[in-house]
């Protein structure tokens, strides 16, 4: 009887588990039927229930969404006809998403937010589209971006900011296209207004005249511009800057090579037309730059040049720069500094792109891909004079770790006058910026001694570098990593390399070296290292060429003089066997180095 008992049971049991079984659909994260062993989410039938209120639960158990349907598809459930409220749950129990429903299709707010339940996204639809104000928020509640939606797309004003709440950029949209025209500000309240102008085909264009409209067709790269016998033997572009008044500007095109590009082409800048006043930056396919001045028609001089930075092989690019800072210009090639002058007065408001065709070649032709022109503003102008004034930093250079726990040498003419230091470096493979404290100084050798002291600074690994107790022999190889040039030519860290032709400085200064490592403003306090890897000296100083009409010499503060600002360090953390670096190539030197080396910005 018992045995009978049993056998009921089993089978009662079986037959109501396949009968759930049955009446059980499954979903993998997709939303798409899947089998009972692959599933994800998982919805009970209720004797062929096509309406009203439905649960769906997650493989473990809790409930991933509560919703309506005026018709429900458990085939292609995404497509059913939803109808009124819809709410979605992390398996926590947190909301993650919230919303309505109208006839199928979403409308009114919808509100999204991590499995934390911390609000993420808040999006308007209208039958289905997105359509009104759009904002995203960081994890900290701030708001990350905030727009608006026409008819899916972005349209109007867009505003991203930084994790504390500062201004990053104000775009302007025209059905999801960027307009040329932005605002772009830094972490340090250090604002352009800019204009990126791609001369791609689908792109919205800034203002801009060319001399010949038969000689380029748009492309989906760019300007496609190609001479003939019968054209021009030169195209130029007149491009209207919409300010007349500059601070520290930046002009920048990007070119592109054909198969056929053997050409001269550059910027003009600095032009007036009523007082016959230019600057023309030009390079050629010899790998050559040539920088023409001429002044209320006078000609002024030129500089005349070989250059290893540009590429000249079909499909390569060469980015053209020039910059100013003060009465500093700067012309760079692919990031690369070439040149640097001093103009006293900035008198023109035309800018130009320059192409010719000297020699008169046949189907010659190049790619022009973008010009961005850049001018400082003040961050109150930007976001609604919230603070006044500029905001930018007042100086800065390069240091070096000298223990995990974020010690840091650097010189200390870097740090001398700042009422606030900051750190860029590199954690979790992104640049982050920190705050940092002055800790020791040593005047008389221009070495200071900092630490980050910002709670969110991660602890290092073991420093792979040592620093050498003795001075590396005369005509070594050796190698500067470093931040020169930041403001100019980009904030991210830049490799010199050269001998040291000298045991001793300026005035036969027995604790310095001579060095033919090229030396930029940014790159003091960085690490000199030599071919092994290891810190022999502190970069410290360059000599005046136009003083002492000098070229390329150098100086940097040797690494047995460093030691004893290092030696005051709590817990230096450096790499103790120093073959594991001599296995590594010059590239994977580089490359594991670089994240130990910062660039310190002082205000």
């Amino acid at each position: 009887m018992k045995k009978k008992l049993c056998l009921f049971l089993v089978l009662f049991i079986n037959i109501g588990l396949f009968s759930q079984s049955k009446d059980t659909i499954y979903y993998n994260s997709e939303w798409k039927i899947t089998n009972s062993s692959k599933y994800n989410y998982y919805l009970i039938k209720e004797n062929d229930k096509k309406n009203g209120a439905f649960t769906a639960y997650y493989k473990s158990g809790e409930i991933r969404c509560n919703f309506y349907c005026n018709e429900i598809n458990y085939e292609d459930i995404i497509n059913s006809k939803f109808e009124s409220k819809f709410t979605a749950y992390s398996k926590d129990g947190n909301i993650i998403i919230e919303g309505n429903y109208e006839n199928g299709l979403k409308t009114g707010k919808w509100i999204y937010f991590s499995d934390s339940g911390i609000k993420d996204t808040e999006e308007v639809y209208e039958k289905g589209i997105l359509n009104g104000p759009y904002i995203s928020y960081y994890e900290n509640n701030k708001i990350h971006q905030k727009g608006n939606m026409l008819n899916g797309k972005k349209n109007g004003e867009w505003i991203t900011k930084y994790y504390d709440g500062g201004l990053k950029s104000i775009y302007n949209y025209k059905d999801s296209l960027a307009t040329p025209f932005c605002h772009l500000c830094n972490e340090y309240k250090k604002c352009k207004a800019v204009i990126n102008n791609l001369f791609s085909k689908n792109s919205i264009q800034t203002s801009w005249i060319c001399n010949d409209t038969l000689a380029y067709k748009q492309i989906d790269e760019g300007l496609l511009v190609t001479f003939n016998k019968e054209t021009n033997s030169n195209f130029y572009i007149d491009i209207e800057v919409p300010w007349k008044e500059y601070d520290d500007i930046s002009f920048e095109v990007t070119f592109k090579n054909t198969e056929n590009s053997a050409l001269e082409y550059g910027l003009v800048w600095n032009e007036t037309l009523i007082e016959t006043t230019y600057n023309q930056f030009m390079v050629t396919n010899n790998s050559e730059f040539v920088i023409y001045n001429l002044e209320d028609n006078v000609y002024m001089g030129n500089k005349f040049d070989k250059t290893e930075s540009l590429l000249l092989g079909p499909g390569a690019e060469n980015i053209l720069k020039v910059s100013t800072k003060g009465n500093q210009v700067y012309y760079s090639i692919n990031g690369d500094v070439v040149d640097t002058q001093k103009i006293t007065n900035f008198e023109g408001s035309l800018f130009k792109i320059m192409v010719y065709n000297n020699q008169n070649l046949d189907n010659e032709s190049i790619i022009l891909k973008n010009f961005i022109f850049k001018d400082t503003e003040e961050y109150s102008s930007v976001e609604n004079g919230l603070e006044p004034g500029k905001f930018e930093w007042t100086g800065s250079g390069s240091g070096f770790y000298v223990s995990n726990d974020g010690y840091i040498v650097t010189n200390y003419h870097v740090v001398e006058n700042a009422y606030e230091v900051w750190v860029k470096c590199k954690q979790d493979g992104i640049y982050q910026k920190f705050k940092a404290e002055i800790i020791q100084k040593d005047v008389s050798n221009d070495l200071a001694l900092i630490k980050i002291t910002d709670a969110a600074f991660k602890s290092l690994k073991e420093i792979p570098y040592s620093i050498l107790s003795g001075t590396a022999p005369l005509g070594s190889e050796v190698f500067s990593l470093g931040y020169p040039l930041a403001d100019v030519i980009g904030e991210n860290v830049k490799f010199s390399s050269g001998n040291i032709s000298s045991l001793s400085g300026m005035y036969n200064d027995v604790t310095n070296f001579q060095m033919t490592v090229p030396v930029q403003s940014g790159n003091s306090g960085g690490p000199l290292f030599d071919k092994n890897g290891n810190v022999t000296g502190v970069v410290v100083a360059q000599l005046n060429k136009e003083l002492y009409e000098s070229e390329n010499v150098n100086y940097a503060i040797k690494s047995n003089i460093v030691k004893n600002i290092v030696d005051m360090v709590p817990n230096p953390s450096f790499n103790k066997k120093k073959t594991k670096m001599k296995k590594l190539t010059q590239e994977e030197k580089i490359s594991l180095l670089s994240d130990y080396v910062v660039m310190i910005q002082t205000f």
